[in-house]
């Protein structure tokens, strides 16, 4: 894949990093109440979760196999995002273990008998005490998956500029020298001497 390709590439991270912040929000922002509400309102959180993870994995995957693998600093870049990766699966892990918490209202066993009010309430104010953290610490990795598809937008934009510049550097290194005619035709125009146009024309250029 050509280098400049990456520049897609870049652009494709900052948008999943927007993709983060906005679901970052979501989960920050979730109101439920415990039960089935809750199901239906973390449950889409948790989907979006995976979705932006299997994102993650393939931009993994389309950088590594790549051209930006033999640019320098490229190692620190990938190794970032695969811990994107870690981060993104972390929030999912939070937002099922909140639905894991969620205090579901199904039939005791045969024998056992249904929760009264009093009982029934202590059971969700445990509930939510739990699944607030598990929300907060989804919240927290969301916000690390987006700083980190940042950083490694902003790091892949850093190496080809550098690359770039080394190559244009080269290249003028690789330039022939001018000649004394092309030379002369130069300090003419730098000082504004007249028939400077016609010098470096007739000078020529190698």
């Amino acid at each position: 894949m050509p280098l400049l390709d990456l520049a897609e590439h870049a652009q494709q991270l900052r948008t999943l990093a927007r993709d983060f912040e906005t679901l970052h929000d979501r989960v920050r922002d979730v109101s439920y109440t415990p039960g089935t509400d809750a199901l239906r309102q973390i449950s889409p959180l948790l989907l979006m979760t995976q979705d932006l993870t299997a994102t993650l994995l393939v931009r993994l995957g389309a950088l590594d196999s790549s051209t930006y693998t033999s640019v320098a600093g490229s190692r620190a870049s990938l190794e970032c995002l695969a811990s994107v990766v870690v981060a993104s699966s972390l929030a999912g892990n939070d937002l099922a273990s909140a639905l894991h918490a969620n205090p579901y209202e199904g039939a005791p066993f045969p024998g056992y008998p249904a929760d009264d009010a009093s009982v029934r309430t202590a059971r969700h104010a445990e509930a939510i005490t739990k699944m607030t953290g598990h929300l907060a610490d989804a919240a927290h990795q969301l916000d690390l998956s987006a700083t980190g598809c940042h950083y490694v937008a902003t790091g892949i934009t850093r190496d080809l500029t550098a690359t770039r510049e080394g190559a244009a550097t080269a290249q003028r290194s690789a330039d022939p020298p001018l000649t004394s005619a092309q030379y002369d035709a130069l300090k003419a125009l730098s000082l504004g001497a007249e028939g400077g146009c016609m010098r470096v024309r007739s000078g020529g250029w190698a």
